[in-house]
């Protein structure tokens, strides 16, 4: 897992709260499912979800592996690069993001570790890792998100579960920042589904593999 965040995707993050927090639905269209929470901060945190037919969890990771075909998905990114594999589980991760003038536009670095949940559940976890890789001019740095997108098998279909709470950071006033990321997610989860369908990326890069994550 966050576009004015990341779906991966919009802003995205899961934030930590001492007391529930009522979900709101944003949108419940074509099978997708969008809710969010608004925190102390201004900031929503999203909640989203569709099922794809005759889809793996592999098949979701190999999808998230090709890097050069994201722009095509995830909605205002304009790349993703893979700065570095750290195990078969664990991957470091440039994005930047395109923002409508005259917002400067965003990057992130990310930190991603996939592992199991259970027998037929598994997780990608995201977290912000901002000082891994300089500063570039011009571009505002992402420094707060936690995400996850969690994948769950039902006989052929997958489950596709995206949770995120971020900071856009910078000047973005919150109610705007809230609008773009809650339109940007839906837009991602219909181009995800349209991707998975039509098997329409590579398969060439190496996907992440369940294995053990720092915390």
């Amino acid at each position: 897992m966050n576009r004015w965040l990341f779906i991966g995707v919009a802003w995205f993050s899961c934030s930590t709260v001492a007391t529930p927090i009522e979900w709101h639905t944003y949108k419940q269209q074509e099978g997708i499912k969008v809710t969010y929470q608004k925190h102390d901060s201004g900031i929503i945190e999203i909640n989203a979800s569709v099922v794809v037919e005759d889809t793996k969890a592999d098949d979701f990771m190999a999808l998230l592996s090709d890097t050069d075909n994201a722009p095509n998905w995830l909605e205002n990114v304009q790349s993703v690069t893979l700065i570095e594999r750290l195990s078969p589980a664990e991957t470091l991760v440039y994005t930047r993001f395109n923002s409508p003038w005259p917002v400067s536009d965003r990057d992130l670095v990310s930190y991603s570790c996939y592992h199991t949940l259970s027998d037929n559940k598994t997780e990608l976890k995201i977290t912000s890792q901002p000082y891994v890789k300089p500063l570039v001019k011009g571009v505002v740095r992402i420094k707060e998100l936690t995400a996850y997108w969690r994948l769950e098998q039902q006989q052929n279909n997958l489950l596709i579960t995206h949770q995120a709470y971020a900071d856009p950071s910078g000047a973005i006033p919150h109610w705007l920042s809230n609008k773009v990321s809650l339109k940007s997610v839906f837009k991602s989860l219909q181009a995800l589904r349209e991707q998975l369908k039509k098997n329409a990326f590579s398969r060439t890069n190496p996907p992440s593999v369940p294995g053990k994550c720092l915390s």
